[in-house]
């Protein structure tokens, strides 16, 4: 692991992590706390326990270890830890798979104290299976910390999608569903995230009559119930497979995967569906340059309409090569003849450390809001919500979120709006 500075790319500082077998270690997911520590989690082999699921916490000042837990099953198998967030508590939460005897799976979703990694909750359930080598668990955080798990589990028609949300201070249930297809064929997710308004989006693979399709499915956040599932078959209707969703701008589900082309292989395929009903807005597919198998990987969406997909496709001669594509999509809704447009004239100084001052016009009064985003969309705290007057404004952000934390080094983007049109500027905090 290294920490990198934001400006320049130096390495700061990096640790090195072998556990006491040093045979195979391995980090799935990381998040950083309001003190810019940071939390890993994933797997470790730990004597004749064998692979054990393992989090650690980072100090992210100086890079030594604070705290690791590690445990797993009674079949010293492949246990594993798949993914991880962090609530305002500032406490990690992890799922993944421990393998009890026979190799039956049973998942778990346990949640740690932040200072010394002891378990707050921990629990567990049958909707799992034991594929070690193929991911299976995923985990968002509502509004209220609560967390939702998405598992791939295995029902009378095949792979279906089981849900769970549990309450953010006990992990008590507060609901559950299984989701199995119309046409009860496979139904395989690969993705979750969380929507703006707490629904949650998940991404996979469904079998339609044995021709895999997308799997795309929105989620209410407050009772499990599926809103809409819509889907997407490329050109020769052959095996498509949605691998990472995000919530785009205008709050639109773009989702991008590997898709079958007429005589090119895997091809990428980025679909942005629309919120309210799943129906289908565009498609993008993209073709590496020996047309072999190109699959993407990851995505992530900003408030400016920058859309980032990143994975690998075959180069000549050079076999599989990294890729990343940016799409730019449009930002603004239909609005009158004449706008309103709020210009930003000046935002300074930037870089900024530990304020940066925002000047702006208006050519009228008007509702006006200025916000933060990070890039990957989300927002991180409001300057200004509110009826302004004509001419010119100003306000400034102390580089926290809407808590009162500390938001780490970075690029971040201000968003103006005003009569449902925007402008943006992007910004860097630097420390």
């Amino acid at each position: 692991m290294f920490k990198l500075d934001g400006m320049t790319g130096e390495v700061l500082w990096s640790l090195h992590y072998a556990s006491p077998d040093g045979v195979d270690e391995g980090a799935l997911g990381m998040v950083l706390d309001s003190q810019n520590d940071v939390f890993i989690t994933g797997y470790a082999m730990i004597g004749a326990e064998g692979k054990q699921a393992m989090t650690m916490k980072i100090s992210g000042s100086n890079g030594s270890i604070v705290w690791t837990d590690t445990f797993g099953g009674s079949d010293a198998n492949h246990d594993i830890s798949w993914d991880i967030v962090l609530g305002s508590d500032d406490n990690p939460v992890i799922t993944g798979v421990v393998v009890e005897a026979g190799e039956v799976a049973n998942y778990f979703v346990r949640k740690m104290n932040n200072s010394d990694g002891h378990v707050i909750w921990d629990k567990r359930g049958t909707e799992a299976q034991f594929t070690p080598d193929n991911r299976g668990t995923w985990l968002s955080l509502m509004n209220n910390d609560d967390v939702v798990m998405c598992q791939r589990t295995f029902g009378p028609n095949g792979y279906d999608v089981y849900l769970q949300r549990f309450a953010a201070d006990n992990g008590t249930t507060v609901w559950s569903r299984t989701y199995d297809g119309a046409t009860h064929g496979g139904d395989d997710p690969k993705g979750m995230v969380i929507d703006s308004n707490d629904n949650l989006l998940i991404c996979g693979v469904q079998d339609v009559s044995w021709n895999y399709n997308f799997m795309v499915l929105k989620i209410d956040g407050s009772s499990g119930d599926t809103l809409w599932n819509a889907g997407y078959d490329g050109p020769p209707g052959w095996y498509d497979v949605a691998s990472t969703i995000a919530e785009g701008p205008n709050q639109t589900v773009l989702v991008s995967g590997l898709s079958d082309g007429t005589g090119t292989g895997w091809d990428w395929a980025t679909v942005a569906y629309n919120s309210a009903d799943g129906s289908q807005i565009w498609e993008k597919r993209f073709d590496g340059p020996t047309s072999q198998s190109d699959e993407p990987s990851h995505m992530v969406a900003n408030a400016a309409g920058e859309v980032f997909v990143t994975g690998y496709g075959y180069g000549v001669g050079t076999n599989k090569d990294m890729f990343t594509i940016c799409y730019q999509v449009d930002t603004t809704s239909a609005v009158g003849e004449t706008p309103l447009v709020a210009n930003f004239s000046r935002a300074w100084p930037n870089p900024f450390n530990p304020r940066i001052n925002f000047s702006f016009d208006l050519p009228r009064d008007a509702q006006a809001r200025l916000s933060i985003f990070d890039l990957r969309g989300r927002e991180v705290t409001t300057l200004v919500d509110g009826h302004l007057s004509e001419g010119s404004h100003t306000t400034s952000w102390d580089g926290r979120d809407m808590g009162g934390r500390s938001m780490p080094a970075g690029v971040y983007l201000a968003i103006m709006e005003s009569d449902q049109v925007r402008s943006s500027q992007k910004i860097v905090l630097a420390k």
